[in-house]
């Protein structure tokens, strides 16, 4: 008889979700879990049945319900990840073209400049908190990509700043944030609907999304606005998180630090190596189960929510040869599933990429002789089972 494990989402989850997921997937690979709000759901945790699953259309975001959202008090309330084809490949059609890997290398003389500026102030603290260059740095990249206006960047930023705080300490605040940004972007798509259509491609992918948009098709306005909002904030935090991640995992190694330095030209695989081995989101979005579907033995019924532990399948020993060490010359590292898989693959994936290069490329240039101002083992974590990250990231720039 298989042992269960104890349910793995602890006050120490954010810090460690891997020995937590581990014994799931070793001998409970299906397993029936509580949130921590108490909330049922199926985990699914090795490699081969998780890809199965982010390729599996009755694993749904919306359980096979076609009836549309009932009309949402913000655009910002029902986002590109609530949605299930037809409808999602309409929405995902507007702004994919414009977030190929061409179309974004030509945001990287954009990155380095920003990198360079942050970076610049970072150095002059001692201790310096990484985690805010990281922020601030994806910040400006996604508001240049977008097409926002450099002035309004201060204020943007505050904003998202006070959307993603954890903990909540004023969720008034929150709120009332939530809803300037909805404002400012119904403006972004107002003015550019009332202007000429076909304009520059530098005139950022918010101008792009909306000239490739049908006024009177199956997409909203407010689907428009939410998308446009969409890209800011998944591009933002996920990647500042990632940045903070990788540097705090290389500070911890210096050999492979120092190889990395040696060797500028095996960046590109090294991070694809740390986005497997740390992942700011443990989880793909909550699934739902459309009909009765067996995984693994195990049938997950219908109506059944449903975990696919990204960061359980990207430590799985059947895909990856000692999966808890980083090897940055590991074969397998573009293995991961960090990025999802199939329909709702994350439309980022090649800017990520890109700013994860061109920031770790940067700080280690710059700053030769970083190190860590505290133990690995007192970095603080903060988050859930679904969102993780570091709370600051503190660190001597000059060693």
């Amino acid at each position: 008889m298989t042992t269960v494990p104890p349910m793995p989402f602890d006050h120490g989850f954010p810090a460690d979700p891997y020995s937590r997921l581990a014994p799931f997937r070793a001998g409970c690979p299906v397993a029936r879990v509580r949130t921590p709000a108490g909330r049922p759901m199926w985990m699914i945790t090795r490699d081969e049945d998780v890809r199965a699953a982010f390729l599996d259309p009755r694993l749904s975001m919306r359980g096979g319900r076609t009836e549309p959202y009932p009309p949402a008090r913000r655009a910002l309330d029902v986002t590109l990840v609530g949605h299930d084809p037809p409808h999602h490949t309409r929405l995902r059609r507007l702004v994919t073209p414009w977030l190929t890997p061409a179309r974004v290398e030509a945001y990287r003389p954009v990155a380095e400049a920003a990198a360079a500026e942050l970076l610049d102030a970072a150095g002059r603290d001692d201790p310096a908190d990484l985690m805010r260059f990281a922020h601030a740095f994806s910040f400006r990249v996604m508001r240049a990509l977008l097409g926002v206006p450099a002035a309004d960047e201060p204020e943007l930023y505050a904003c998202a700043e006070s959307v993603f705080a954890r903990p909540v300490r004023d969720r008034a605040r929150v709120q009332a944030n939530l809803d300037r940004l909805d404002a400012y972007f119904r403006e972004q798509v107002a003015r550019r609907l009332a202007g000429p259509r076909q304009r520059d491609p530098g005139d950022g992918v918010i101008s792009a999304i909306v000239d490739a948009w049908e006024p009177g098709g199956p997409v909203s306005r407010d689907e428009v606005v939410s998308l446009c909002a969409t890209l800011l904030f998944a591009g933002y935090e996920s990647t500042a998180q990632m940045i903070g991640m990788s540097m705090a995992t290389l500070l911890a190694r210096p050999g492979t630090l120092a190889a990395l330095r040696a060797e500028p030209g095996t960046l590109p695989h090294a991070v694809e190596e740390l986005l497997r081995f740390q992942t700011p989101g443990p989880f793909g979005t909550i699934r739902t189960a459309s009909e009765d579907v067996l995984v693994a033995g195990t049938v997950i019924p219908a109506g059944g929510r449903v975990l696919l532990s990204i960061a359980a399948a990207n430590r799985d020993p059947d895909r990856h040869a000692d999966p808890d060490v980083l090897d940055v010359g590991r074969a397998t590292a573009t293995r991961h599933l960090t990025f999802g898989l199939g329909t709702h693959f994350c439309m980022g994936a090649a800017l990520a990429r890109l700013e994860l290069t061109v920031a770790l490329r940067a700080i280690l240039d710059r700053f030769p002789r970083m190190s860590l101002a505290v133990a690995p083992e007192r970095l603080v974590w903060q988050g859930n089972h679904l969102n993780r990250g570091l709370a600051a990231l503190p660190v001597r720039p000059h060693g």
